[in-house]
């Protein structure tokens, strides 16, 4: 599993940075002006690549911590992969930032995001309870509850949502102080 998912992961984040080459290639003028009129494009790429490694970190971490896999966790870990390799599709859309945002490209990239989330938050539920899955779990909770509201946002402000995606990277500095002020729940601890 880990060996699969160090290549889907691999393969999605160079093809998220691939997303930005058609404006490199058709683009006449200096770095200058090129930069800034992709500054939208270059945004997404950047949060996606983000996100993504914060992904890749988090599987790392939990399987780790995983001795063996279920039939069912093996197929959620599939799902997380291949929301992963659609990363660079959902990056691609036009109108995910800046002025330029619509509703349409911000609702399928936040969705996405979302699912991520979700099955993110599923997989951490899956594994045996220690101090650092509490954590993670936390975490994971709070990154879906952020991203549950960027959609709302991005329905009525669609410009607006890309500041809520940013938080989300935050959220690794906001689950610890959370995580110790919630009680662990004591039930199936191993």
């Amino acid at each position: 599993m880990a060996s699969l998912s160090d290549t889907m992961f691999g393969v999605a984040m160079t093809l998220v940075a691939t997303t930005l080459l058609p404006s490199v290639q058709t683009h006449k003028g200096s770095v200058v002006d090129m930069l800034r009129d992709m500054n939208g494009n270059l945004v997404a790429v950047v949060l996606s690549f983000a996100i993504a490694a914060r992904y890749w970190v988090s599987q790392q971490q939990r399987l780790a911590m995983t001795d063996s896999v279920t039939p069912n966790q093996t197929r959620l870990h599939l799902v997380f992969l291949f929301l992963i390799v659609l990363v660079p599709i959902s990056t691609s859309l036009n109108g995910l930032a800046g002025a330029g945002a619509t509703e349409g490209a911000v609702m399928i990239y936040g969705v996405h995001l979302t699912l991520l989330a979700l099955v993110n938050l599923l997989l951490w539920i899956g594994v045996p309870s220690r101090d650092a899955t509490h954590l993670q779990i936390v975490r994971s909770f709070l990154a879906l509850a952020l991203l549950l509201v960027a959609l709302a946002v991005g329905i009525a402000r669609p410009g607006l949502a890309l500041y809520v995606w940013l938080a989300v990277l935050a959220v690794p500095l906001l689950s610890r102080p959370l995580a110790r002020r919630l009680p662990r729940p004591d039930v199936g601890r191993t």
